[in-house]
């Protein structure tokens, strides 16, 4: 995938250089108890330790901090910052969040949020290409 924002506005583009993870919402995660746990495979490239956590929006450039608790049995993000978050978003069950790791040290955690509305829709083919697991930055996304 090419660096910048190819396709006009409101559409983001991964970097293609940066460790991500994708997440499909499902109710846990939109409504309470607002769990949001990174998926394993991504755990080794972030923080082991409690650490503020800053969520960028890559199409509005908007911010939110709250806290990733990665020195948990299962590492997750806070539940009130990523409540506001979906809120803020007006995320539904379906949509897609791709996180990508911009800065990941043992004092803070930044991802970079773009977010596709309403999964559901997308061909199987195409679905199958935002599930992350064992995808690297050579294998980015290419929609």
């Amino acid at each position: 995938m090419e660096e910048g924002n190819k396709g006009g506005a409101g559409c983001s583009s991964l970097s293609g250089n940066k460790d991500f993870f994708d997440v499909i919402l499902s109710k846990t995660h939109i409504a309470p108890p607002h769990y949001l746990r990174p998926p394993i495979h991504i755990h080794p490239k972030l923080p082991s330790a409690a650490v503020p956590l800053v969520l960028r929006n890559a199409d509005s450039d908007k911010q939110w901090q709250t806290v990733y608790f990665g020195n948990h049995e299962r590492p997750r993000f806070e539940f009130s910052g990523w409540k506001r978050f979906v809120n803020d978003n007006n995320l539904k069950e379906g949509d897609a969040c791709i996180f990508e790791v911009m800065e990941s040290t043992s004092q803070i955690l930044k991802l970079d949020v773009i977010i596709l509305r309403n999964t559901m829709d997308l061909p199987p083919a195409l679905l199958s290409k935002i599930q992350s697991r064992d995808k690297t930055p050579e294998t980015a996304i290419e929609l």
